[in-house]
């Protein structure tokens, strides 16, 4: 496969409509999903993926798929969206498939997402959302270095997710 941005471990590239099947099982599994308003229908997944294409047409970034180095297999997606139609803020975030869960494959994908924001978009900051009770990803926000911010409310039930900011760097 043609990757725009590589890791150590994993290869990112633009989604494509022959991706629909990938897109619905990483969306559709309930334990993926379970810190993210819960597993998606298939319908659902699908209009998710294609608004991400719309996002790379019309913005430049989206949620990428990200797929291992070695041996080609669908790890999940990880990249970039608009936060609350601002342009000078992007929000990251990371959704792995299950079989990625360890290794800290979130980590390698969130750090390569942020230099490729960092060189590629005129933000002045990224913003990092988690669910309440999802212990891992608020660890893996601050190993990146995010400042907690605010609690807001999110997804289908409107569930208070905690929200954390990281500005650009000084040059």
């Amino acid at each position: 496969m043609s990757y725009f941005l590589r890791t150590e471990r994993l290869g990112f590239r633009a989604w494509d409509e022959a991706d629909l099947p990938l897109a619905v099982a990483l969306w559709t599994d309930a334990a993926v999903m379970g810190h993210m308003g819960g597993a998606m229908s298939a319908g659902d997944a699908a209009a998710r993926m294609r608004l991400q294409m719309e996002h790379q047409r019309t913005l430049g970034f989206q949620y990428w798929p990200m797929f291992a180095l070695e041996t080609g297999a669908h790890a999940g997606c990880a990249g970039l969206r608009p936060f609350h139609e601002r342009t000078d803020v992007i929000e990251i975030g990371v959704h792995l498939s299950r079989a990625f869960w360890s290794g800290r494959c979130g980590e390698e994908a969130a750090r390569a997402v942020i230099a490729w924001a960092w060189a590629n978009t005129r933000a002045d900051a990224l913003v990092a959302g988690h669910g309440p009770r999802n212990e891992h990803s608020k660890a893996l926000i601050g190993r990146l270095g995010f400042v907690y911010t605010h609690h807001e409310p999110w997804g289908p039930h409107g569930t208070l997710h905690p929200y954390y900011r990281l500005a650009r760097p000084a040059q």
